[in-house]
């Protein structure tokens, strides 16, 4: 009996600690670390290296390393590295390459941790319900809306006072714009610049202001519909900047703003953490009423989760929407530091937010164009960068003076028709 005893106990002694490895009382597995990859490269990078500090800060389960700035190559370095099975956990996505890189990324009803959607409470009614349901595609749900992103006019209070202007009354005609412009050149500045960092996509954004403001469009149905007298006037109105003086080809319009050289920027809602140490005055007046109507150029950025493999995609999965989560219930900090109009109704309403210097100077503008018709989304075409593309070099050929406009005009709508017939 007592051989026995003995026996029963040295099998316990061995079985426990089996036991124990197995069930609840495993050692923790420590925080889960994320890899967030997005393609901000100005202020509003900063403002988000600041957003998951803060979100590190107060989370010990999951931490986020951050890398930034890859513009040009953002989508297709995402998509590779989906192939490769080495994607980041969250990424950022814009209104017009989702059609495009949609199937890279997870749906988030229908993920390996579940329906994220439910889970972690993300209703279409909490932001704004067109821009959500651009990430809709086969009745799956692919990003969460952060903000709306748009262009407006940032300008010199102090230079206005030195060519004589009125600082607390920027133009909002075509008129009173080419007054203010005229001063400003006369006074040695530089006037106006239509292109913000000066690449081509800049200029052809401008061109499209150009032509929503006089009633065009870029489409009608699969065809290009601006191969006519209101593409070729909004072309003219874009090289009449340097045609007038207001600036020369080949520069950088935010450096010259920033440097206090330049009087009046067109550039976009991130550009405000970029002016928080200039020594200057400046203003937000938004976009004039150049034409007809009162249109400009904008965008949305989303947060999205690329689709995941490996063992624990579905621990990873599950982290990155709790992590998107608490940035889209705290956009307000976006809003105050990055710039851009929240799209989260809570976060644009937040009195933080509200009570914010941000919001003084050019978030409360950049809001109301947003909410009032000024805002004008790309046509959502599920070839619209191709038509992008096919359009730009011929806009910055004219603009650098290399190029007459009838000619751009005419091959920018032959290619984009090619684009479109290829479809």
């Amino acid at each position: 009996m007592l051989r026995m005893r003995v026996v029963l106990l040295s099998v316990l002694v061995l079985l426990v600690p089996a036991l124990i490895f197995a069930g609840g009382a495993r050692e923790p597995e420590g925080p889960i670390e994320l890899r967030m990859n997005t393609l901000f490269h100005g202020g509003d990078a900063q403002a988000m290296q600041m957003i998951v500090e803060e979100f590190n800060s107060v989370h010990d389960d999951i931490q986020i390393d951050l890398t930034q700035g890859s513009w040009t190559e953002y989508f297709a370095q995402l998509n590779n590295a989906v192939i490769a099975g080495e994607a980041p956990d969250i990424g950022i996505a814009l209104n017009f390459r989702l059609h495009d890189i949609y199937p890279a990324l997870t749906p988030l009803n229908d993920s390996p941790a579940g329906n994220l959607l439910d889970t972690y409470g993300f209703r279409r009614n909490d932001y704004v319900e067109e821009v959500w349901d651009l990430a809709t595609f086969d009745g799956n749900q692919y990003a969460i809306p952060l903000d709306n992103t748009m262009l407006g006019i940032y300008y010199n209070k102090d230079l206005f006072r030195e060519a004589g202007l009125d600082p607390e009354n920027p133009p909002q005609t075509m008129e009173e714009f080419v007054h203010a412009a005229n001063a400003l050149r006369d006074a040695g500045y530089y006037a106006f610049h239509p292109g913000a960092y000066g690449q081509a996509r800049w200029y052809r954004r401008m061109w499209y202001v150009n032509l929503w403001q006089m009633g065009g469009e870029l489409l009608d149905g699969e065809r290009a519909a601006f191969d006519n007298e209101l593409g070729r006037e909004a072309l003219e109105a874009l090289v009449a900047v340097p045609a007038r003086g207001w600036n020369e080809p080949g520069t950088n319009g935010a450096a010259q703003f920033d440097a206090g050289e330049l009087g009046m920027l067109m550039n976009g809602t991130w550009h405000y953490l970029d002016m928080a140490n200039v020594d200057f005055e400046w203003g937000m007046m938004g976009v004039p009423r150049w034409f007809d109507n009162r249109h400009t150029w904008g965008s949305n950025h989303y947060l999205v989760i690329p689709k995941q493999s490996g063992s624990d995609a579905e621990r990873r999965v599950d982290a990155a929407a709790q992590a998107i989560q608490w940035m889209s219930e705290n956009s307000h900090t976006w809003g105050i530091y990055g710039g851009h109009v929240p799209l989260r109704r809570s976060a644009l309403e937040n009195p933080e937010l509200r009570n914010s210097d941000t919001w003084e100077k050019s978030l409360g503008m950049f809001t109301d164009m947003a909410f009032s018709g000024v805002y004008k989304p790309l046509p959502n075409h599920p070839s619209i960068n191709e038509i992008n593309a096919a359009i730009e070099p011929y806009i910055e050929q004219a603009y650098n003076g290399t190029m007459d406009v009838n000619t751009a005009i005419s091959r920018a709508a032959a290619d984009v028709n090619a684009v479109l017939a290829g479809n």
